[in-house]
């Protein structure tokens, strides 16, 4: 048992010192840190768990608590369950550690449920309402964004101050003439 928690040490903490190594060299910082790469991925919390980093902390951990308790001379079955409590426990440390992390990343993307209710100003002539879209420049999360508009009646001209008081799930605005 002695060389099955070496190995566990030796190469999670292997892994875990070439991931820091990289890290600190800026190798592949352009990283999803929620491990997903795109919709459509949907993994159960438990498969969430598993990364690269929890998986290495899971096997240094295991095998150190493992090498040190058997020194101490515990049973077997002590040894193995006190190692295996150790690395469940970095384990979920490292992934709530990790679910933070994901947390604090922000994509800077412009939501326009925040236009709903403010001005703008037409930018290409928005037409009646069913006859296609027209453009409005506004402010929305303090910048100056270009959208898609359409009428919720008549045309309204290039110039005309409207007031949003929609939007679609096309990412449409529904504007209407400021009074």
């Amino acid at each position: 048992m002695t060389t099955v928690f070496l190995y566990c040490a030796a190469i999670g903490g292997t892994c875990l010192v070439l991931q820091f190594l990289l890290l600190v060299f800026g190798v592949g910082g352009d990283t999803d840190v929620d491990g997903g790469h795109g919709a459509g991925h949907d993994q159960g919390a438990f498969l969430k768990l598993f990364s690269l980093q929890t998986v290495s902390t899971f096997a240094t951990f295991f095998g150190l608590v493992g090498l040190g308790t058997d020194k101490l001379g515990w049973s077997p079955l002590s040894v193995a369950a006190t190692a295996t409590l150790a690395g469940g426990s970095a384990l979920w440390f490292v992934a709530g550690l990790m679910r933070s992390l994901a947390k604090l990343q922000s994509q800077g993307n412009v939501d326009l449920a925040n236009a709903i209710g403010h001005t703008a100003n037409v930018y290409l002539r928005v037409p009646p309402a069913g006859h296609g879209y027209g453009r409005v420049l506004m402010q929305v999360q303090g910048r100056t964004v270009e959208c898609r508009a359409m009428s919720r009646g008549n045309e309204i001209p290039t110039g005309a101050a409207v007031r949003v008081v929609a939007h679609t799930d096309g990412d449409v605005l529904v504007v209407e003439p400021a009074a």
